[in-house]
């Protein structure tokens, strides 16, 4: 009932926002408009909570759960110890044993198949604790918050691009708020919403910036307020998912320079092509300054073949010796079949394996306490079983089979043997549950790139043909993929219907060459490194408006055709 209550109270509030506030309005539309684009969005939150609850039902390997859950972890403190809840919070202070052991309570703070380039999850869950102060830890109110926020950046991107669209008013909001994929992902407790907001920020004030750069019209505290707004929303897209961010920056370093020199203003092409060449320089300039500790193209490539073989799903199984893991970087890697020939040796592991499962072995609690305390729950692979040797940051991988053991017994029926003698010859056979994936229905096999520029350049338009063309009609196996199917002919199908109406000369080529890289960079990207099909059409959710937007930069408007 209280949930009922919470959802309806903001429900309410954030309508009035809508209809009151002069900023949900614009050319062409009114508030009413960005009212109804709300309620859609919530509609789809509602949808994204049914498939994810109804469908998938794994809520701890959820996103619009997990950063929920761990919330309400961090949250709870406050009910006993307002320090450790703002100390966890702001992580000042956090260093001490006793906040790591909180934060290793969570299951998705410390992600070891994430890194700073890619996600970051400590950013949202840090923000939903934050608004549990309002929402007092109810969901719903949670869905409403983030469609709330998703709507102002969508908004932002409708209002920095009207101003040059103005007669396809109708067509530049369908593009930004109509779309189902970019309404679906951006309506749940998922980064894409904080993406947006970014992104919005981010460009709307940098043109409101780089247009009056010269304008004596604006005051230095209104052009402070915009470059404050303008880091706000870096900060948030870095936070979020700094890809985004360095995709973005070529673009917004190039329009800055087309703005400041009239030889750029005429040559948008060769200062795009200039910027992007600085920025691929520097990339390798940082690579050799820091002696190879910061090679992007290395990250990358780490990046697809962790992505490849997370895709592929499995049971990371850690070796016990000695009492201490004997290499923290090697795992033995089983089927998520084969899970019924992990073997435990102590009552607790027999109990927890029955009772919770794999996933609850290995998860963040269970693994940290392992670790931490060398209170390992140790298991024994059946004789004959299948498995690889995994070394972290190598592509190489050894197969080869369980053997015999000395000391293969159960012990979970006498008291007397619960505790193992680790320091035996075989105890290099003993395992304990380090990560359980489980196998992506939708995954994708992708050929594995070098950290070199002519191998990054080779695979550009397989990763094109990837973020954009699958799936293929003739491998459809689910609803869902013949909706990522039924999306891309869609897209493919305007971008070739566009090719019919190209409007000459092109104005505002800056902006087309804008919305081109950022598209361009980002679709290479999601192609390179993401082999699941629902992945992709996620990450592709940010991408989409803009693509259209270049679309509508590069048409003929209505008037222009019936002219014709």
């Amino acid at each position: 009932m209280s949930d009922i209550l919470f959802c309806t109270f903001y429900l309410l509030l954030f309508s009035a926002i809508i209809l009151k506030s002069t900023w949900f309005s614009a050319s062409g539309f009114n508030n009413r408009h960005f009212l109804g684009a709300f309620y859609l969005k919530l509609f789809f939150g509602i949808a994204l909570w049914y498939i994810y609850t109804h469908i998938y039902k794994n809520r701890v390997t959820s996103d619009i759960f997990k950063y929920y859950d761990d919330a309400r972890m961090m949250f709870g403190t406050l009910h006993t110890s307002a320090k450790d809840y703002f100390t966890l919070l702001t992580g000042i202070g956090d260093k001490d044993i006793h906040y790591q052991t909180m934060y290793h309570t969570m299951n998705s703070w410390d992600n070891g198949y994430d890194s700073t380039l890619y996600n970051n999850s400590h950013f949202i869950i840090r923000l939903n604790a934050v608004m549990m102060l309002l929402s007092h830890e109810h969901y719903g109110v949670h869905v409403i918050l983030f469609c709330f926020i998703s709507l102002v950046g969508l908004t932002y991107v409708y209002k920095a691009f009207v101003p040059f669209l103005q007669y396809k008013t109708k067509l530049l909001f369908a593009a930004i708020f109509l779309f189902p994929s970019v309404i679906l992902w951006s309506s749940g407790i998922l980064k894409e919403a904080l993406v947006w907001l970014g992104l919005g920020l981010s460009i709307y004030y940098f043109f409101q910036l780089v247009n009056h750069v010269q304008s004596s019209i604006i005051s230095r505290p209104k052009r402070g307020m915009q470059i404050i707004l303008i880091l706000i929303g870096f900060g948030i897209l870095f936070e979020a998912k700094a890809y985004t961010l360095l995709c973005l920056l070529p673009c917004l370093v190039a329009q800055f320079l087309i703005e400041k020199k009239e030889f750029f203003k005429k040559h948008p092409v060769v200062n795009y092509t200039f910027t992007l060449l600085l920025y691929i320089g520097a990339g390798t300039l940082g690579h050799l300054m820091f002696s190879g500790k910061v090679n992007p193209l290395q990250m990358i490539a780490d990046k697809q073949m962790d992505f490849n073989r997370t895709s592929k799903g499995g049971i990371y199984l850690s070796n016990i010796k000695y009492g201490n893991m004997a290499d923290g970087n090697v795992y033995a890697l089983i089927s998520v079949a084969d899970s019924n020939k992990l073997n435990p040796l102590t009552k607790e592991g027999d109990s927890l394996l029955h009772n919770k499962g794999l996933q609850y072995l290995a998860s963040n609690p269970i693994v940290y306490r392992e670790w931490t305390k060398n209170e390992k729950i140790p298991f024994l692979l059946q004789r004959g079983t299948h498995f690889s040797k995994i070394t972290v940051g190598k592509k190489d991988t050894i197969h080869s089979i369980a053997r015999d053991s000395n000391i293969y017994f159960s012990i979970i029926d006498s008291k007397s043997k619960d505790k193992i003698n680790l320091s035996t010859p075989d105890s290099s056979t003993i395992y304990w549950v380090y990560t359980y994936i489980e196998v992506a229905n939708s995954r994708l096999y992708i050929e594995p790139i070098k950290p070199t520029f002519t191998s990054l350049f080779a695979h550009i338009p397989s990763a094109l043909n990837i973020s954009m063309l699958q799936p293929y009609p003739w491998h459809l196996h689910s609803a869902m993929t013949a909706i990522y199917c039924a999306e891309n002919i869609f897209v493919l199908f305007v971008i070739i219907l566009s090719l019919f109406f190209i409007r000459r000369p092109i104005q505002n080529k800056d902006l087309v060459l804008l919305c081109f890289t950022y598209s361009f960079m980002m679709l290479t990207l999601i192609g390179l490194v993401t082999p699941i099909l629902g992945g992709i059409e996620r990450y592709k959710s940010v991408v989409i408006p803009f693509m259209f937007i270049l679309l509508l930069l590069i048409t003929k408007n209505k008037s222009q055709v019936k002219g014709e």
